[in-house]
């Protein structure tokens, strides 16, 4: 028998194994890179939100700042004076955002009054849902 009787076996892939192998993969990466781009973009607007609750708070810190040195020249227009056994307080807020605020305490003293208390705080009342409806124990 001479070589050019036998058929010669095909070993690999045919083309046709090879394009779906290829489809798959492009399939894939585009796939990747739609969800990386998603959360490229969710990430972005949490960055946002964020820098602009940052710059929001830094903004109503340099309000209440303002408010203290005026507190402390002996402006009291803007505070709220009030007093406990010889003690004398004032309080006021400066707004951060539409749901919260920043809230100072401040004490009399001798010379520049102290501060008590500086914190943000909700403004948004809490209203709890009572609506739950729950299984009484017994089908009627």
């Amino acid at each position: 028998m001479n070589n050019k009787e036998r058929s010669p076996r095909q070993m690999g892939l045919n083309i046709g194994s090879a394009s779906i192998i290829m489809l798959f993969a492009i399939l894939s990466l585009t796939v990747l890179a739609a969800l990386s781009l998603l959360s490229a973009n969710s990430q972005y607007a949490l960055a946002r939100r964020s820098a602009d609750a940052v710059t929001d708070y830094y903004e109503a810190d340099y309000e209440a700042s303002r408010i203290y040195e005026r507190v402390a020249a002996g402006d009291y227009s803007e505070v709220e004076i009030y007093g406990e056994t010889g003690a004398e307080y004032y309080r006021y807020s400066v707004e951060v955002s539409s749901r919260s605020a920043l809230e100072v305490v401040l004490s009399s003293g001798e010379g520049r009054p102290a501060i008590i208390s500086w914190r943000v705080t909700e403004t948004d009342e809490w209203i709890p849902d009572g609506t739950l409806d729950l299984w009484g124990g017994t089908d009627e």
